[in-house]
């Protein structure tokens, strides 16, 4: 019966997959969020002339920079999408991607404290540009350790067999179709607040806190395939870096920076430890891989 529903949910979860990275599905995306853009600054022009209203839900697109926040949260939220199709494929690259998506939101937050820029007068915009140079400043920090990991990073193999790594690779591929779907709902929740209540709220951070529980989710099923102190600590310390996130997605400002550039630095230490005590070993069933010589799927 678990086995059906494996490869059910694998073969939905392929079916949506190939689907989403189609040259097609790129355009049909690209031609949304700029209609959205244009469509944005059409209604400041209307609201700015008198044409429409400045209540309910035109008031945010009063300002002509909402436009930018509001395509930017979606361009973030296919970033989402793509980033719950990376967890089947390796978990150190789901968590890592994790961090490309919380260096994006800092500069969502950027675009955000533009938005409160109602006039030219420095003295009436210190203050969001102060807070636009700390999320870009935090920005770029990120996007550093990134890319100092994905050079770093090494994937292992932790299954015995092919047939136990063919049904771990299927039980994330069920989780992420889980993921995908509790991502649809939030979405649509937020989209009927906005609508009903004129409430623009993204709640990235309630995705996170879901992700946390997927991660851990998918920790427990590893014990299947591998019980030995490296791989539990390894898969463990990376579920810590995604509770910072977290963490620092629901602080105040300055602090979510700092916990979130903190959390950066934490991933990239524990990367270089594990190569470094770890790196040398060839333990049976543990090997340590180079990513070009094993297929995709097989790497963790």
């Amino acid at each position: 019966m678990v086995d059906k529903i494996l490869i059910f949910s694998e073969k939905l979860y392929l079916r949506i997959k190939n689907i989403w990275e189609t040259e097609q599905m790129h355009r049909i995306i690209s031609n949304f969020l700029v209609s959205v853009f244009l469509l944005s600054l059409i209604l400041y022009f209307l609201i700015h002339h008198h044409f429409l209203p400045e209540k309910g839900l035109f008031k945010k697109f009063a300002n002509p920079f909402f436009g930018i926040e509001i395509s930017f949260t979606l361009l973030l939220l296919t970033e989402i999408i793509s980033m719950i199709f990376v967890l089947p494929k390796s978990v150190a690259k789901s968590v890592t991607k994790q961090f490309e998506l919380l260096s994006l939101i800092f500069l969502r937050h950027g675009f955000q404290e533009f938005s409160n820029v109602h006039s030219l007068v420095w003295h009436e915009m210190v203050k969001p540009v102060q807070h636009m140079f700390v999320y870009g400043a935090s920005s770029l920090f990120i996007y550093f350790i990134i890319g100092i990991v994905y050079k770093k990073q090494r994937h292992i193999i932790i299954c015995r067999t092919d047939r136990a790594q063919r049904n771990f690779v299927r039980f994330k591929r069920g989780i992420s179709l889980l993921l995908l779907i509790a991502f649809i709902f939030i979405v649509l929740s937020d989209f009927k607040d906005l609508l009903l209540y004129s409430i623009y709220v993204t709640s990235f951070h309630t995705f996170f806190t879901i992700l946390i529980f997927s991660d851990i989710l998918v920790l427990l099923i590893t014990i299947r395939y591998a019980v030995d102190y490296r791989t539990m600590y390894r898969y463990s310390a990376f579920i810590l870096a995604t509770i910072f996130i977290r963490i620092a997605l629901t602080s105040h400002p300055y602090y979510d920076v700092i916990i979130g550039s903190l959390a950066a630095l934490y991933l990239l230490f524990l990367v270089l430890t594990y190569n470094y005590f770890e790196g040398a070993k060839k333990p049976k069933h543990h090997s340590i891989i180079a990513q070009n010589k094993v297929p995709e799927k097989y790497l963790k």
